[in-house]
């Protein structure tokens, strides 16, 4: 890995016989342009266990340090998760859809439980809000309200004049396993990033701690939580404006 230190910016980790989509490369960098200025260590771009990690290419030589301490026979993707945590990344940055995907059935017992999970994962059929209440400082426009953009049917919320600052807060009746989130927001130059509450306060309208799970990538957020120690104590998921936009919005 070391020699691709001065090539470029960013490493993509890909196996032999993988199968890419088409234009993967332009998939990735608006991903990549969006965390630009936030915290990452390795977003993936595929449900595999080791092909789709993307580095920035500074982290190499820490990488491969920390690989050489464990045994060969140690599987990569499970160091690969145990990097990500040791450098501060408490959550996988697991992105949809998947760009690569697996041409060689020649898996070990366990990549191929690894595989099908992952695959079953990928597949997780009609979205299921469970019950919440809907807290925005937004302003409404028209008939458009916060409530529709939470809601499985064909309404939206809409608003106007969006500056830093405005959040759309998601409030659990209690505490759920977050499998995957999706925004979806109007025209696809919103600015802004999605983050998981904890411990409601204020009679239960804001979360008194928050994590950072990703930016909007193109007004559009679309991304998965792994990590089953940390998603089992989600109750908020707000979304934050970060920059001023357009004078109409709208989220579903």
């Amino acid at each position: 890995m070391n020699f691709a230190s001065n090539l470029s910016d960013y490493f993509l980790l890909l196996e032999d016989h993988i199968h890419c989509i088409p234009k993967f490369a332009t998939a990735i960098s608006p991903a990549l342009s969006a965390w630009k200025e936030l915290p990452w260590v390795i977003p993936e771009f595929s449900h595999l266990s080791i092909s789709g990690k993307v580095f920035r290419t500074s982290d190499l030589a820490c990488l491969t340090a920390f690989l050489f301490l464990f045994h060969k026979d140690t599987h990569t993707h499970l160091l690969l998760s145990k990097f990500g945590f040791l450098l501060g990344e408490t959550v996988s940055i697991s992105l949809t859809p998947s760009l690569f995907h697996s041409r060689d059935y020649n898996f070990t017992s366990k990549d191929r439980c690894y595989q099908k999970e992952k695959v079953k994962e990928e597949n997780l059929g009609e979205p299921n809000n469970p019950p919440a209440l809907i807290y925005t400082n937004m302003v409404m426009k028209s008939f458009h309200q916060p409530k529709y953009a939470y809601s499985l049917k064909e309404n939206y919320f809409q608003t106007k004049y969006l500056i830093p600052g405005h959040s759309y807060t998601v409030v659990f009746s209690q505490t759920h396993k977050v499998i995957q989130i999706q925004f979806l927001t109007g025209i696809g130059k919103q600015a802004g990033q999605v983050e998981l509450g904890y411990k409601p306060v204020l009679e239960g309208k804001v979360c008194a701690r928050y994590t950072l799970l990703g930016p909007l990538i193109k007004g559009k957020f679309n991304q998965k939580v792994y990590n089953e120690d940390f998603v089992g104590t989600v109750r908020c998921v707000r979304l934050l404006e970060t920059g001023s936009q357009d004078p109409s919005y709208s989220g579903g």
